[in-house]
């Protein structure tokens, strides 16, 4: 695996993606000590300070574009185990890409896709760890947290190990038991956002092409797929 390490970049998702765009062989990796421009889904801000643990990697995946979906969802279940293996945490998968400790976030996940300059497609796979303790800005301290690790490139290392057999993982969706197991949303009312609409359901199953699927009641079960989607627990004054 080809890393590049950097003390501070805008994003490392952009400086991954221009590589690839050249070429870049697949799990070409890029990290930064924090990043000025981070980005999570949705083009929302990612708080990146000095001393969280940031990288983006470049897939050359053989797969059809249809199953490049469950990319998302099989690298939440790779960080999961990577920071259970280094940290001995436990955290909570939230669908679609965003890993929490204790109802708040540790991590987000951005895979973004593209072609280079010879037409071949690539993707490139950004991962945000709240590894540093620092004091979170007004607008996030109730809705994100840190998670100690003192050895971020063995974290990053141990993630890139479980990520190595991705197309294997997704061809038998064997990422799906782990992913059901540690989504915490699962038999849960939820709140689903799309644009300026909300409504209430029960997320009842997460799919194999990793959509999840809600009950809205009255008949009404619809299967999500991530695009303009955000989710959270529903307050009991919501239901």
């Amino acid at each position: 695996m080809d890393i590049h390490f950097y003390e501070e970049l805008p994003s490392t998702n952009r400086t991954a993606s221009e590589a690839a765009r050249g070429g870049a062989e697949e799990f070409y990796t890029v990290v930064a000590n924090r990043q000025s421009v981070g980005r999570g889904r949705m083009e929302r801000s990612f708080f990146s300070p000095m001393g969280g643990t940031y990288f983006s990697t470049v897939l050359r995946p053989k797969m059809p574009i249809g199953h490049y979906g469950q990319i998302t969802p099989m690298a939440a279940v790779a960080v999961h185990r990577a920071l259970y293996r280094l940290t001995g945490t436990v955290t909570e998968i939230k669908w679609i890409n965003d890993l929490l400790l204790n109802g708040k976030k540790v991590c987000g996940i951005l895979a973004e896709s593209g072609t280079d300059e010879k037409g071949k497609p690539f993707v490139i796979l950004g991962i945000g760890i709240n590894t540093a303790h620092v004091d979170f800005p007004p607008e996030l301290c109730h809705t994100a947290t840190f998670i100690p690790c003192a050895d971020r490139v063995g974290l990053i290392n141990a993630i890139l190990t479980e990520l190595a057999a991705y197309e294997q993982l997704i061809k038998n969706a064997a990422w799906l038991p782990y992913y059901r197991e540690y989504c915490g949303f699962l038999g849960n009312a939820v709140l689903v956002c799309e644009g300026n609409q909300s409504r209430v359901g029960v997320a009842l199953d997460i799919l194999g092409d990793g959509a999840l699927r809600v009950d809205f009641g009255d008949g009404r079960i619809e299967d999500l797929r991530g695009g303009e989607i955000s989710l959270r627990f529903a307050h009991s004054a919501e239901i």
